[in-house]
């Protein structure tokens, strides 16, 4: 089978009803037929793992971390440039028009290309080519196994992305309609039906704890871009937590040091190492700039005040610029890098909530003084005896280690969709205004672009797609 009949296939059988758009046109650059478990490796990192773009880069724009930089520290309007703030005010502000208005910015673009549907499930298919070919393939049973371990694994990742984009949150409905499963990489003429909350969770699940079996015997290799055996473990115990399976959460996070997972010390260390291989705590790097606006939209004031002064995740993480006053997530990479991680404090943050959430807040309180040690100059461990006390702080925890890389908008759908406020002036000089989303709002899942319903009309619009305008107060 050729390279270019591989990754094709099941996009186009996906995303297209009949005929092929044009954005399907990819041209295979050889006529190269894999045949070993080598080529097979080779052709996942072409066709299954994530590049240096992100398709859900958007998500930046929607939590309660982030602000629309308006004035100078002097309370001065300031200059920045508003053509940057209007490209990305239908996101900013949850509108439910998002998904259907031209040139505002790739979420919205109609060209279902640009949307996160069709990045990850393009990725998808790619997995999809390799595992339906691997057993097949010319090698030892290690080789061909590693490479079916990570065909699962980061499948598995784009399924509980598109979940948690398109689908409610598992712990408040998990019956509700989804994404569609798609674990071949056929062509079909056929709208394709979507699938449960419960099920992509348990198909996620699943390829993971396959992967895992897989790889788990087999030599750990660390720093060449695929995922190992502790993200896999990372991954498993986030997904278990979102689905509030605690014991589980435990186990998997344990397993990551088990594996030699380690906590670097980042006061002693630059942000721009944090979330690179330079940095000890990273098991898998991939994935483009999760902060697609470096001037515009800002970490908020509030978020902000919530550190502690001598947190290098503040310090050294986030900076004001002088000659203009404008706060920048240093931290996070620039240009084509990559620069989204699994790394072992994940696996300590998840242990340590689902401790509190099993009664176990001494185990809890040891994770979290463990951490704040390697971030805080100077700390002073703490002693924590109420649940819910300890439960926010692990929560604030977790925002601060994780800041504006495609966390939090995640994390406030399983915490209950808390409502929460942006700030926006359409012109300078105008009022600013005030746009709210509400508790447990309709908009916390993302609408389908009508591209993606005209070209499988089995799919149906979530609630956030047929809502109102938002209007500013």
């Amino acid at each position: 089978m050729k390279l270019k009949s591989l990754i094709l296939a099941g996009v186009t059988g996906l995303l297209t009803l009949s005929g092929c758009s044009k954005f399907l046109e990819e041209k295979s650059q050889s006529e190269v037929i894999p045949k070993t478990a080598i080529d097979y490796r080779e052709l996942l990192i072409g066709s299954g793992y994530m590049n240096n773009s992100e398709p859900m880069n958007m998500v930046y724009f929607m939590d309660d971390d982030v602000d629309l930089f308006i004035e100078y520290a002097n309370g001065q309007e300031s200059p920045v440039g508003q053509y940057d703030a209007k490209y990305n005010y239908l996101t900013y502000t949850w509108q439910p028009k998002q998904a259907d208005m031209n040139g505002v910015g790739d979420y919205i673009s109609e060209d279902p290309a640009n949307t996160p549907y069709a990045g990850y499930y393009k990725w998808i298919m790619g997995c999809n080519a390799v595992l339906e070919n691997i057993d097949n393939a010319i090698g030892s049973d290690k080789d061909k196994a590693r490479v079916k371990a990570e065909a699962l694994a980061v499948r598995a990742f784009y399924y509980f992305r598109l979940a948690n984009l398109y689908g409610e949150p598992y712990n408040y409905h998990p019956q509700s309609l989804c994404v569609p499963l798609k674990l071949n990489s056929g062509m079909t003429d056929k709208p394709l039906n979507q699938n449960t909350v419960q099920e992509v969770y348990d198909q996620v699940v699943s390829d993971l704890k396959l992967a895992a079996s897989l790889m788990d015997p087999l030599p750990i290799v660390r720093k060449d871009y695929h995922i190992n055996q502790p993200a896999i473990h990372i991954l498993l115990s986030r997904v278990y937590l979102y689905m509030e399976k605690y014991n589980e959460a435990v186990e998997e996070a344990n397993k990551v040091f088990d594996q030699g997972g380690v906590l670097a010390d980042l006061t002693a260390m630059e942000a721009s190492a944090w979330l690179t291989y330079a940095n000890p705590e990273v098991e898998w790097l991939f994935g483009g700039n999760t902060q697609p606006n470096q001037s515009t939209y800002v970490p908020a004031p509030a978020f902000r005040a919530s550190f502690d002064p001598a947190d290098v995740r503040i310090t050294k993480g986030i900076q004001v610029q002088p000659a203009t006053f404008t706060p920048l997530v240093i931290k996070l990479p620039t240009g084509a890098d990559l620069g989204q991680t699994l790394r072992t404090p994940e696996a300590l943050l998840n242990r340590a909530e689902a401790y509190v959430q099993l009664g176990k807040l001494s185990e809890a309180v040891a994770d979290l003084n463990n951490l704040r040690r390697k971030r805080i100059p100077g700390y002073t461990d703490i002693a924590v005896s109420d649940k819910a006390t300890l439960l926010l702080a692990v929560r604030e925890e977790r925002r601060k280690e994780f800041c504006f890389e495609n966390f939090r908008w995640f994390d406030l759908r399983r915490y209950g969709m808390p409502s929460i406020t942006h700030r926006y002036q359409h012109e300078l000089g105008e009022p600013i205004l005030q746009y709210k989303l509400a508790e447990k709002d309709p908009a916390y899942t993302l609408p389908f672009a009508t591209s993606l319903l005209t070209r499988n009309p089995a799919l149906k619009q979530n609630p956030s797609g047929m809502a109102p305008d938002r209007i500013g107060q």
